[in-house]
């Protein structure tokens, strides 16, 4: 419940799964966001951009252990974030 209000104080929806299109260019920024950084975006980060990218992973790893996310979509993750990309270490 915490979670929610906090995400609605701080003006962050939660991620909703996006088309071919948008899942590209949302991958896009965070392969940006990893090459400049060197790690995956923190969901908890001050920056409202890293939050909303580390927001977006971890509603990708909801879908993906709901059995939502296709293999293609999960490949992609797993090729710009590793093999344990669904984790959150």
């Amino acid at each position: 419940m915490w979670r929610i209000l906090s995400r609605q104080i701080a003006g962050i929806d939660e991620p909703r799964q996006l088309d071919d299109n948008e899942f590209a260019a949302l991958v896009a920024r965070l392969e940006a966001f990893v090459g400049e950084h060197g790690r995956i975006p923190q969901r908890a980060a001050k920056d409202p951009d890293e939050a909303r990218l580390g927001l977006w992973i971890e509603a990708q790893r909801r879908a993906d252990h709901g059995g939502r996310l296709c293999d293609e979509r999960r490949t992609r993750l797993e090729d710009l974030l590793g093999p344990r990309w669904f984790s959150r270490s």
